[in-house]
């Protein structure tokens, strides 16, 4: 597709008359294209909310990501970073929500980082909650038990009655008497 605007209003006003899957094929057209880095960081994360509204959540988080590595200040990238590791948890792939996460916490500052391990934290539970409800029980077993190991003690033992009750929908007997006796603080 053939892009002739040159400036990021020019590219918004031409969006707004298109179809969603026009817009992406347009916006890929206009990031392969020469353009000054604001325009192709617009790009990039207009793509990533497109893709996330129709659950491409791979091809979001590589936008999202392509997006932090062009971002001009720390502020940008972390939220740029964020929202990459938002998207790759979103997909399942928690290896690479991990790397999105250290970019993020190497681009913020002290405080910026106290509130992203916060929000991580929410990231995963919301994700959990959500295979929860659509019955999907071994992967929200999965990212629970990535909570366990990132939460401190006081969020823990409610995490735990979680994994308890997947476990046992599970029919993991074993590591369900394991966890149970470890809770009430006594040997197996």
């Amino acid at each position: 597709m053939l892009v002739q605007e040159r400036t990021r209003g020019e590219v918004e006003q031409k969006m707004g008359m298109m179809s969603d899957f026009l817009k992406m094929e347009y916006l890929e057209s206009c990031i392969k294209q020469r353009r000054d880095f604001d325009i192709k960081k617009f790009c990039n994360l207009k793509l990533a909310d497109l893709y996330a509204s129709r659950n491409m959540f791979l091809e979001a988080a590589r936008n999202a990501a392509a997006a932090a590595e062009i971002a001009a200040t720390f502020k940008e990238k972390v939220q740029a970073y964020m929202k990459e590791t938002s998207l790759w948890i979103r997909a399942g792939q928690y290896e690479r929500a991990e790397e999105s996460f250290r970019k993020a916490l190497a681009s913020g500052n002290t405080q910026e980082k106290f509130e992203m391990k916060i929000a991580i934290k929410g990231l995963y539970l919301k994700q959990a909650q959500a295979y929860e409800k659509a019955l999907r029980n071994a992967n929200a077993l999965k990212i629970y038990q990535k909570l366990l190991e990132i939460s401190d003690e006081g969020e823990k033992i409610e995490i735990k009655k979680r994994v308890l009750d997947l476990y046992k929908k599970l029919g993991k007997i074993r590591e369900y008497s394991v966890l149970k006796a470890q809770m009430e603080g006594r040997d197996l």
